[in-house]
């Protein structure tokens, strides 16, 4: 798939699902120099440390190109899960860590060994890019959506893949979760945005993350474009519109002044 393919299928997600925000292409690029020029670093061109997850509220946002090194992070689990520092079983960071990942103590050694990572050197900078403009191949496309949204997608996955999407749940780290597991697997999954994500963010309460592989994206909106076809998509959702509808006692009184018809009075026990 072409970048020009990538950026056609963003502008259509917006357009198909009325998403509120872009949806996110994100790509951790080895080696510094094939950074996309128009990609802004978070110390060097706007003067502070941020969040993976302000990095893509700002791009989904605001439509803004966001690049982050190791020194431009502000939050310990990318870093850890990108690749950019050494956590693993043995040093102390991990020692450090382990015991506010939020299991039991006799758990925290396996759970945090277990903890999604990309192999260590493979991450220079992480670059997010609202995916209708992106300039580079990502690795991995985020989509915030409300939940009537998501059940449209996750139809539209189940009616192109036969089969039901799996995902696993965590109340933290939606940033790795949303990210790691699916760019391994191949698999689309849904995340519960984290309590950093909602507080320092701005993600809504009533949102949720897809998380679509590259190599999946055509088959996606390939779907909802056939469903779109048989007005089964988001801007068409179907509203009963009860006619007429129950009303207090008063427009009675007045509609039979005026020699109308009266209805069914409001909070009547049938």
């Amino acid at each position: 798939m072409t970048i020009e393919q990538y950026n056609e299928y963003g502008k259509f997600l917006e357009q198909n699902l009325r998403l509120e925000t872009y949806p996110i292409a994100i790509k951790w690029f080895a080696n510094r120099e094939d950074v996309p020029d128009d990609a802004q670093y978070a110390m060097r061109d706007l003067g502070h440390h941020m969040a993976f997850c302000q990095a893509t509220a700002m791009t989904r946002m605001r439509g803004a190109t966001i690049a982050m090194t190791k020194e431009d992070q502000w939050c310990w689990s990318p870093l850890i899960s990108f690749g950019q520092v050494d956590a693993d079983p043995g040093t102390k960071s991990f020692d450090m860590i382990k015991q506010f990942i939020g299991v039991p103590p006799e758990k925290q050694h396996e759970f945090f060994a277990n903890f999604p990572r990309l192999e260590k050197g493979c991450c220079e900078v992480l670059v997010t890019s609202p995916l209708f403009k992106c300039k580079f191949e990502p690795d991995m496309i985020l989509i915030y959506s409300n939940t009537m949204q998501l059940n449209y997608m996750v139809r539209a996955i189940k009616s192109v893949t036969g089969t039901l999407l799996k995902s696993e749940f965590d109340g933290i780290d939606s940033c790795i979760y949303a990210t790691i597991p699916p760019y391994k697997t191949g698999e689309y999954r849904i995340t519960i945005p984290d309590p950093g994500d909602v507080e320092r963010a701005r993600a809504g309460k009533d949102e949720m993350i897809l998380s679509v592989p590259p190599c999946r994206l055509e088959e996606l909106c390939t779907s909802l474009e056939r469903s779109a076809k048989f007005g089964m998509d988001y801007r068409n959702t179907p509203w009963c519109y009860p006619l007429d509808f129950e009303r207090p006692a008063f427009y009675n009184e007045v509609f039979k002044e005026w020699g109308l018809d009266q209805g069914e009075e409001w909070g009547k026990v049938k």
